[in-house]
C-alpha cells in the first residue's frame, strides 16, 4: 500500500520540492521559534499547502519527539512572546506573529516518516525535521506529490484515524475549497464506507468526536442525518 511507501522527493513538482519545503519550514520557524533553538522537532501537516496557494500558513503543528524537546519548544515560544490561546484536547496552542502554533501533547513517534504515516490526507504527509545545529531534512509522501500534480484531494489508506473519519471528511472538503482541487468520488466514498460500517452506537461516538474536533460546516452533519435518519 502507498502508506508503506515513503520517499524523499528531490525534484521540483508543483512546489512540493525538497528545497521549497525546507525553505518554508525555515522561514516559519525563524518567525516563531528562532533558528537557534536547540530542540529537535518536526513541522508537519497542512502548513505546506502554502506552497500551493501562495498564502502564508495560518497554523503550524510542531511535533516534539521527546518530552525534553517539547519543553524546549515551549520555552522558545514563550521567549519570543507567544501568547497562549484556547488549546485543544491534543495540543497546547499559542498565537505568535499572526500564526497559531500548536505543540501536540504526544511526543511519539520519534521519526518524521512515522509521524507522516499517521496522517489520513495525502497533502498532510509532508514534513521537515529540524535537528540541533541547524540541520534540516524533508520527507514528502509520494501521494502528496500525486495529489498536487492531479489537483485532487487523496487519502492514505487504510485510514489510521478512522475514529475521526468525519473530521477527515471536513478537512478534505476544506482543503479542496482552499486549493481549488476536486475530491474523487472514491475518496469520499472510503470515508463513508468506514462510517457506515459501524454499528449505531459507534457511529454516535464518531459524530460526537467530530463535534469536538471539527470546525463545522461543509455539510458533514447534514449528510450524516440524511444517511442515518
Amino acid at each position: 500500500a502507498y502508506r508503506e511507501h515513503e520517499a524523499i522527493h528531490r525534484g521540483d513538482l508543483c512546489s512540493l520540492s525538497q528545497h521549497d519545503v525546507i525553505e518554508l519550514a525555515r522561514r516559519e520557524v525563524a518567525a516563531t521559534l528562532g533558528l537557534d533553538t536547540p530542540a529537535r522537532f518536526f513541522l508537519a501537516g497542512g502548513a505546506f499547502k502554502s506552497l500551493l496557494t501562495g498564502r502564508p500558513p495560518r497554523d503550524l503543528d510542531l511535533w516534539a519527539p521527546s518530552p525534553r524537546d517539547r519543553d524546549l519548544l515551549l520555552t522558545a515560544l514563550r521567549a519570543h512572546g507567544a501568547q497562549p490561546v484556547e488549546s485543544s484536547a491534543f495540543a497546547d496552542a499559542f498565537e505568535l506573529a499572526g500564526r497559531i502554533v500548536e505543540i501536540p501533547h504526544k511526543t511519539e513517534p520519534d521519526t518524521l516518516s512515522e509521524r507522516l504515516a499517521r496522517f489520513d490526507i495525502a497533502l498532510s504527509a509532508v514534513g521537515v525535521e529540524h535537528r540541533p545545529g541547524g540541520q534540516w531534512s524533508a520527507v514528502i509522501h509520494p501521494l502528496a506529490i500525486e495529489s498536487a500534480r492531479r489537483q485532487k484531494i487523496l487519502l492514505l489508506k487504510p485510514l489510521v484515524n478512522w475514529r475521526y473519519a468525519l473530521t477527515t471528511l471536513e478537512r478534505m472538503r476544506r482543503y479542496a475549497q482552499e486549493l481549488n482541487f476536486s475530491i474523487p468520488e472514491a475518496e469520499e466514498a472510503e470515508v463513508w464506507r468506514v462510517f457506515d460500517s459501524q454499528d449505531p452506537e459507534r457511529r454516535a461516538e464518531l459524530v460526537e468526536r467530530y463535534r469536538h474536533t471539527g470546525k463545522g460546516g461543509f455539510g458533514v452533519l447534514e449528510e450524516v442525518a440524511c444517511r442515518h435518519p
